[in-house]
């Protein structure tokens, strides 16, 4: 067989080749392309359900927060008043 025309074969089969390739890839990519333009979502109703117990999550975090800064402002001002009176206490004893 003359070489030329076996040259020619493997040409002809890598451009088919890349052709098909090419052809799979880009449609590949105009579908997802048009499924990022089309997300599925979730029914309402749920995002709405997840939305309330999100926030009734959060206010009740807020809630147990403002307790514990409560609790740590009053046992400073404990702190605070109790080496105010040790304090005044050493300086009399001298």
């Amino acid at each position: 067989m003359d070489p030329q025309v076996v040259n020619f074969a493997v040409v002809a089969c890598v451009i088919v080749g890349l052709v098909g390739c090419l052809a799979v890839i880009s449609m590949l990519t105009f579908r997802s392309f048009v499924k990022l333009q089309h997300p599925q979502s979730l029914p309402q109703a749920n995002y709405d359900a997840l939305f309330a117990q999100l926030q009734q999550s959060v206010d009740s975090i807020a809630v147990e927060v403002e307790r514990v800064a409560e609790a740590q402002r009053f046992s400073a001002k404990l702190l605070a008043e109790g080496a105010g009176a040790r304090s005044t206490a050493l300086t009399e004893d001298r």
